[in-house]
């Protein structure tokens, strides 16, 4: 988390993001499965920026999320917690490689093409929409959610 926080309160902080990731999903889950998603906990996510140990807790929490999808099966429940792992890493990577306020809009954006592109695929396949289709339905609420969560919370903590 910061210099000087033990390795306890740096696990207690990752466990209450992810717990907190998985209530605010699942408390518009109607909305958060399917081709036009909208999951409220998507707007934690630019936490990986400052705070890298959140990276895991939020691919569990998909997991998590995922087991309640009408389409859950492989691809939904292990595809996805491996795209977000990768998306977390490649945000707070960038974030770290270009910085300032510009780098984690970047990387916030970033980390939400990489969870659309997952998504489109989980939906191309396992409901048989065209993949851009998916792709652009899912790209707009993941967009908007992470650049405003990175604007509300990166840009403030």
């Amino acid at each position: 988390m910061t210099p000087g926080q033990g390795p306890a309160r740096t696990v207690a902080v990752a466990g209450v993001v992810g717990a907190l990731y998985v209530v605010l999903s699942l408390l518009v889950a109607p909305l958060a499965y399917g081709p036009i998603q909208f999951r409220l906990g998507e707007v934690l996510k630019p936490l990986v920026i400052k705070y890298p140990a959140t990276i895991p807790a939020f691919a569990v929490g998909v997991g998590i999320v995922n087991l309640f999808s009408p389409q859950a099966g492989g691809l939904e429940l292990i595809l996805m917690p491996i795209v977000n792992l990768v998306g977390g890493t490649l945000c707070w990577f960038v974030a770290r490689r270009i910085g300032g306020v510009t780098g984690t809009y970047i990387a916030s954006l970033v980390f939400a093409l990489v969870i659309t592109a997952g998504v489109a695929t989980v939906l191309h396949f396992t409901v048989g929409l065209p993949y851009l289709l998916a792709f652009g339905s899912v790209a707009v609420s993941e967009v908007v959610l992470l650049l405003l969560g990175n604007a509300v919370l990166v840009r403030r903590i």
